[in-house]
């Protein structure tokens, strides 16, 4: 067996190296890159064993020193974005590998293998692989390395390729130049300008792959020519609002270069035949070893299931069900110089919270739709039967329907009990105005009506938010209540508090005055300029303190969309798993009902350490252990290829570290690839014990801003924003005009169907498969048949109401009424199992459990096949050990189950 020799210290590609490594370190220690060190390894080593073996295969059993495919490995860590974990990271370096053996001109090859690589996982990766996000290594520190880089490239390192690298630079700053003069109406020059020359693919672009000795021409000329070629191919392709033209327009270029070649070299070549041999090897070598690849895959990853799934779910039209929603004002009724964006910033908050709020026996839903028209808006709908609704009048709310530029929008609602006497009161999280509280009176007065009590119980403080919670996190029978805020609630620029209202922002007080503007992101993958989240305790007599962060443990200023709670670690406690977007979500674990531990991994893809956008947090038991999951709603698009999170529950109890949960969307099948994704709730639609996901899907339609026939992309205005520094996207009026078009704006909404391992989407064979701009899903069971029913909001649409017809199938359903002093009356957090040899379900009562959606609070178990008989079941209530109640119950009906008092 031979060898061949070892690089030589002087080999550029040493540098290169070097350089990638320094890069690749900091991206992930500093500068959010997303990538774990298994994936960064996977990613490493593939490369490097597969070009050893291809050479070892295909070219007289040598064996390769592979340092070319260090540094593709290296290059494509930075430049790939996908989800967590390994299977994905694969593909490209096969197809930048498989690149250097299948396209060759006499013996060199004629691509970039990492160009190769990610051109190809792009075109073929079926959506599944982005190029990383421009915006994860933004910043002053990596501009300052992006010109130590240049500095190296192009006086220290020996490729010989300095006309090349500075012909590109110039001829494309000329090209952005050109682009941000005509672009102007659209959106700031500067905004266009300032980003182009500071993402990770650029960079690696302009100074490791266009450069590449093998690949490039050697000559001055061909070096101008080749930079030109490609800085005008890519103005070629933005003219069509094409997404990574960098990639594309290179590898159009090394194509043409590739055909160029082959016909200079038709005359040198005269053995033809032999030459189609060797391509005939090559060729079955690849194909060996993606067959054996796939075979690999396909025997740890089976996505199909039965055609009978057990269920439909039929739609309730608005006619019958009385759920109406009928298009507002409220874009135009934001200041004048926000409203180029405010269908971005007012893309949240069409919510759902149901309760039996009349205590009838029937749930009642309460809608926000802060969109809709002024009769629609903050509307409680009292339950019928039948799936008809009713609409109940709240004038406590007349101001907030009436006057949102006053007193703001009413964007998320919880119901609990506040004060234990048996009727459902109600918390509202208000978007730009005071947090509200209206308490029920039906105990009281003896007939049902509500009093706005917020600034006398304590919780009138103002808010930007569209997540609220409730939980006992103390455990003294009280429900206390969590509020998220979404954005800064005070603009920071000004010496005294000013509040931030979309609608109304302050004058200007001298030329150039823009500090009314600092109210976007200040970071994409790390947000931490919106506000504190706000904890109240309850002390009873309908008053609630304001717990500082001092003491709840609370950290940062994220941009909270949900808030989850429930117990994780089988403390008896609740603990928070807070979604945010823009930045990593948050794991808090309750120390003693007394403060919250902030929980964060060491690496990407582990808890803490997502820099994915989270939409959603909801909590349950999805593999049957007894421990709650979480499954979090993401974004799968383009420039982001990233996903929604499962965190399988794997602690000890009273565990409180990263290693409690780990990822497993991909391979369980729910990414929710190729989705904007909003809301997601659980439930076990056909009653086979197993836990399913509903998730709703699309960002921004223009349903009620069409200006053209066919609604034109915003996103490729938001990827060129997103490669902007704080200084540019963090301020609202840098942002291009969002009316009138549209955002993944007609997508269809997806119900994974729960098979043990894995998950299968049947939205569309059920009839769920609702197309548009989704947001909450919300589950109950309406008519107390025993099965989820489904409401699904939209934020420019009527509600759509789903009666679920489910398969003939045993159940039981539990109402929880707790003794109102160890533990609440509405018995948050309490836990019931199934205790039966054949089943394995456990069940914990949540209050709000996702975006924009509080579901029923009732228990419902599916139990499949099982006869009908009496079952036992163990209630531990509130979560404490020390209060554990068994019973046996018979099924096939709801059975209210109220504590005693010890």
């Amino acid at each position: 067996m031979k060898f061949e020799s070892f690089p030589a210290k002087n080999d550029p590609r040493w540098a290169v190296l070097g350089l990638q490594l320094t890069f690749l370190t900091l991206g992930i220690l500093f500068w959010g890159f997303n990538r774990s060190p298994w994936q960064v390894v996977a990613i490493v080593l593939t490369s490097v064993g597969l070009d050893m073996l291809l050479h070892y295969l295909l070219r007289r059993k040598t064996l390769l020193f592979p340092l070319s495919a260090a540094i593709t490995g290296t290059s494509l860590s930075m430049l790939t974005n996908f989800a967590h974990g390994l299977w994905l990271a694969l593909l490209p370096p096969f197809f930048a590998v498989v690149s250097k053996h299948l396209f060759t001109v006499n013996g060199r090859h004629v691509y970039n293998p990492s160009l190769f690589g990610i051109v190809a996982a792009l075109v073929l990766g079926g959506g599944m692989i982005t190029p990383s996000p421009a915006y994860q290594w933004g910043g002053s520190g990596a501009v300052a390395a992006f010109v130590v880089t240049a500095a190296l490239m192009l006086v220290r390192v020996n490729v010989y390729r300095a006309w090349l690298i500075g012909s590109f630079l110039l001829f494309y700053a000329v090209q952005v130049a050109v682009r941000a003069y005509l672009l102007q109406h659209h959106i700031p020059a500067e905004t266009l300008f300032m980003g182009a020359f500071t993402s990770p693919a650029f960079y690696l672009f302009a100074f490791f792959m266009i450069p590449d000795p093998p690949t490039s021409p050697s000559s001055k000329k061909g070096q101008i020519g080749m930079a030109a070629v490609i800085v005008l191919v890519d103005l070629v392709l933005h003219k069509f609002q094409q997404f990574s033209t960098l990639f594309y327009a290179g590898f159009i270029f090394f194509t043409l270069r590739w055909v160029y070649l082959l016909w200079q070299s038709r005359c040198e070549t005269h053995d033809w035949r032999a030459i189609g041999v060797q391509k005939l090897k090559t060729l079955l070598a690849v194909a060996a070893i993606a067959l054996v690849g796939m075979g690999v895959y396909r025997s740890h990853h089976a996505f199909s299931g039965n055609d009978d799934v057990g269920f439909q779910l039929v739609q309730i039209p608005a006619t019958q069900s009385g759920l109406h929603g009928s298009q507002g004002d409220i874009w135009e009724r934001t200041d004048p110089k926000m409203q180029h964006i405010a269908k971005w910033l007012l893309s949240v908050g069409d919510a759902a919270a149901v309760a039996d709020v009349n205590n009838d026996g029937l749930p009642d839903v309460f809608l926000t739709q802060p969109l809709k028209s002024e009769q629609d808006r903050a509307q409680l709908y009292l339950n019928q039967g039948g799936f008809r609704f009713e609409p109940f009048a709240l004038p406590e709310l007349d101001p907030y329907r009436r006057q949102p530029e006053k007193n703001g929008l009413v964007a998320s609602a919880t119901w609990f009990d506040m004060d234990n006497d048996g009727d459902q009161d109600l918390l509202l999280g208000i978007g730009f105005g005071k947090g509200v509280l209206l308490r029920n009176e039906l105990k009281e007065k003896g007939q049902l009506g509500f009093t706005s009590i917020g600034e006398a119980a304590g919780i009138g403080t103002y808010q930007i938010s569209t997540a609220t919670n409730v939980l006992d996190y103390n455990r003294d029978g009280l429900d206390d209540l969590i509020v998220g805020n979404v954005m800064q609630r005070y603009l920071p620029d000004y010496n005294c508090p000013v509040p931030y209202s979309i609608f109304r922002l302050p004058e200007p007080e001298y030329d150039g005055d823009r500090r009314m503007f600092n109210v976007m992101h200040r970071s994409w993958h790390n947000a931490n300029n919106a506000d504190e989240n706000l904890l109240f305790q309850n002390m009873g007599n309908g008053r609630f303190r304001a717990v500082p962060a001092s003491e709840s443990g609370f950290q940062g200023k994220r941009w909270t969309m949900a808030i989850g709670a429930g117990d994780l670690n089988n403390d008896g406690l609740p603990d928070l798993y807070i979604a945010n977007d823009f930045g990593p979500d948050e794991l808090y674990i309750n120390q003693n009902g007394k403060t919250f531990q902030s929980i964060r991994g060491n690496y990407a893809g582990s808890i803490g350490r997502d820099t994915y956008k989270g939409m959603n947090a909801t909590l349950g038991d999805i593999n049957g252990d007894g421990k709650p999951d979480i499954y979090v709603s993401n974004v799968h698009q383009k420039l982001q290829a990233e996903g929604s999170l499962l965190w399988i529950n794997q602690s000890q109890d009273g565990q409180a570290d990263a290693q409690m949960f780990t990822d497993e969307a991909a391979k369980r099948n729910v990414l929710n690839e190729q989705r904007f994704g909003w809301g997601a709730m659980f439930a076990d639609f056909n009653r086979d014990g197993r836990l399913d996901i509903v998730q709703a899907n699309g960002m921004a339609d223009d349903a009620y801003d069409k200006k053209e026939t066919v609604c034109p992309d915003y996103w490729y205005w938001n990827a060129q924003i997103a490669l902007t520094n704080p200084d540019v996207h963090g301020y609202a009026d840098r942002w291009a005009d969002v009316r009138g078009r549209c955002i993944f704006g007609n997508e269809a909404n997806r119900l994974y169907l729960n098979q043990g391992e894995y998950f299968i989407d049947v939205a569309q064979q059920v009839g769920a498969d609702y197309t548009g701009t989704s947001r909450g899903m919300m589950v109950a069971d309406f008519d107390n048949d025993g099965d989820s029913d489904l409401l699904v909001t939209h934020m420019t649409a009527a509600p759509t109401l789903y009666r679920n017809d489910s398969q003939d199938a045993n159940w039981l359903g539990l109402e929880l009424v707790g003794n109102g002093t160890t533990c609440a009356r509405n018995a948050y957090g309490s836990k019931v199992r199934v205790l039966a040899d054949s089943l394995k379900q456990q069940r914990e009562v949540y209050a709000n459990n996702g975006l924009a959606a509080q579901g029923d609070r009732r228990v419902l178990f599916g139990l499949g096949k099982l006869p009908n008989q009496h079952i036992q079941v163990e209630i531990r209530w509130c979560g404490n050990p020390k209060q554990t109640q068994t019973l046996t119950l018979s099924t096939k009906q709801y059975h209210q189950i109220v504590q005693q008092t010890d």
